[in-house]
């Protein structure tokens, strides 16, 4: 099966990359080697991206799947610092790429090691993205420090749904959360979860394989992550939307963020010279 990788620049300071492999379609940003559409053959795009987004050098995308990285959320030591951390607004290096019969991949690199005003540490972050029959992300970390570090990951993928009213995730029935909207208070998920109203909750130790029941969209989404301790769970609701100056009016109806995570106090501590991966693989099976 045919597979390329095309590098462009349609939007001032922003390179991409654009990776197929037969009628499947991946478009990435170099900025925080951040994928702001993931189409497999013969289906529309799986992920939502306002149509407020700023597409801007060292502004955060709104839509995708934005990396937080080094913290997930607030700064656990110091709120005042970026939220989920400077990965996302950083230029990554094209470090390699290839093509065959099987997949296009590419590895992008973010050297964390020189000076960062938002961080005290120093490590090497690698993200490493396949297209196939499904998209394939793994971002690995590496402390090139002298000491422990402490560091949070967040795929913070906003994916489309024809009405998050009508969505369905099962896959957290019978798990433990935090509620965001109630001052983290700890809580147990006693049915599937559905969006009605606004949700930012953080799931503990969720099964490594989740689906999103949309029954507007003929396809059921399917992510099987592997590394992460959370499932963050998050749909802003009508207010906080439009309180955000990048959410276009009504688009909180048209997507749910599910994100495999390492989040707030369980960050992954890493003895100097370690790494640890945290990953996903999305796809979308029709009919199912």
């Amino acid at each position: 099966m045919p597979a390329s990788i095309t590098r462009i620049e349609d939007r001032p300071g922003l390179p991409e990359l654009i990776l197929r492999h037969g009628d499947a379609y991946l478009r990435l940003s170099l900025q925080g080697a951040h994928i702001t559409n993931y189409s497999p053959a013969g289906q529309d795009n799986l992920l939502w991206v306002s149509n407020s987004a700023r597409y801007q050098p060292g502004t955060a995308i709104r839509g995708g799947i934005p990396l937080c990285w080094p913290w997930f959320g607030a700064n656990p030591d110091l709120p005042v610092r970026p939220q989920h951390g400077f990965a996302r607004t950083r230029r990554f290096e094209v470090l390699s790429q290839q093509v065959d019969t099987q997949q296009a991949s590419v590895i992008l690199g973010l050297d964390a090691s020189s000076e960062f005003p938002e961080w005290d540490g120093a490590a090497r972050l690698e993200v490493e993205i396949r297209l196939s029959g499904h998209l394939w992300m793994e971002l690995r970390t590496t402390n090139v420090s002298d000491r422990e570090l402490a560091v949070g990951v967040g795929l913070h993928g906003y994916f489309r749904v024809a009405d998050c009213l009508a969505a369905v995730l099962p896959a957290v029935t019978g798990l433990d959360y935090q509620d965001k909207t109630a001052d983290f208070a700890r809580r147990t998920q006693t049915a599937p979860l559905r969006i009605d109203g606004e949700v930012d909750r953080v799931y503990i130790d969720p099964p490594s394989m989740i689906e999103l029941h949309d029954p507007g969209h003929p396809s059921r989404l399917r992510i099987q992550a592997w590394g992460h301790t959370d499932l963050v769970v998050w749909n802003p609701g009508p207010d906080i939307a439009r309180a955000l100056g990048d959410f276009d009016d009504g688009g909180y109806r048209n997507m749910v963020c599910l994100e495999p995570a390492l989040a707030l106090d369980r960050r992954r501590r890493l003895a100097a010279g370690a790494s640890f991966a945290v990953g996903q693989a999305i796809s979308a099976q029709k009919g199912a």
